[in-house]
């Protein structure tokens, strides 16, 4: 049963992939309701295959707990990474943990729009990890969608390379490090619209939201510091542009 549904799981992940044609399309030159329903279109295409189907599996498995505690497979090596990060015995605090999440998040934030208007006045534009500048938001109305497609994959996305794929890499391989390396790498590979530079930063984080959620074994905090991180990226910063003087 483990191996059909680590079939499902990546055939809805290659499914998705061909989600990555509506993203390339969308960096047409024009901006418009085109680009609007191409990115709704994506962010319901994300709920189902990202969201539903890991409802879904989860339930099969009869493991719909994990929503809110770390699956028993997951536990040896959330171990050792809180050994690594702090100490034998040290217990993890969610609550101050999101505080130094937001915090942290929202001074890289604050730098960066810094280094945004610092090159802008200098006749630069703003500056990217990876092929994204004709993805980000142009006006008030993508600017709205750019704020749904951040909490979407915030969600959805944790949801699926943070629990569902590693809990069933691990389950069928019986090694959690081979299902969360496995989760990040696909988590990679699922940016390639961003070109390599992209992909890499993209699996970098990815590593680090998995750290995150070992340490923790809060998967709502890794959801909380994904969706503030997209947040930065697909609204703080166009708005920051100029997109909100654009209808």
């Amino acid at each position: 049963m483990i191996l059909a549904l680590l079939a499902l799981a990546l055939a809805s992940y290659v499914w998705f992939l061909k989600g990555e044609a509506v993203l390339r399309r969308w960096r047409g030159p024009g901006a418009g309701r085109s680009r609007v329903q191409r990115l709704r279109r994506w962010t319901a295409r994300a709920w189902l295959l990202f969201g539903a189907v890991p409802l879904l599996v989860l339930a099969l498995l009869g493991q719909l707990d994990t929503l809110q505690r770390l699956p028993d497979a997951f536990v040896p090596l959330a171990l050792v990474v809180r050994a690594a990060l702090v100490g034998q015995g040290v217990p993890a605090d969610a609550g101050l943990l999101a505080a130094a999440v937001a915090g942290g998040l929202a001074g890289g934030a604050g730098v960066g729009l810094l280094i945004a208007a610092w090159r802008r006045r200098r006749g630069r534009g703003d500056l990217h990890i990876g092929h994204v500048g004709g993805l980000l938001p142009r006006s008030r109305t993508e600017l709205r969608w750019g704020a749904a497609v951040a909490i979407t994959v915030g969600i959805v996305e944790e949801l699926f390379f943070r629990l569902l794929l590693p809990l069933l890499v691990a389950e069928a391989s019986g090694s959690a490090l081979a299902g969360f390396g496995v989760a990040t790498l696909l988590f990679g590979l699922a940016h390639g619209y961003q070109r390599l530079a992209g992909m890499a930063a993209t699996t970098l984080v990815g590593g680090l939201f998995a750290a995150l959620y070992l340490y923790s074994g809060a998967l709502w905090l890794a959801m909380l510091a994904h969706v503030l991180l997209d947040l930065n990226s697909l609204v703080l910063r166009p708005a920051f542009a100029g997109a909100w003087r654009r209808h």
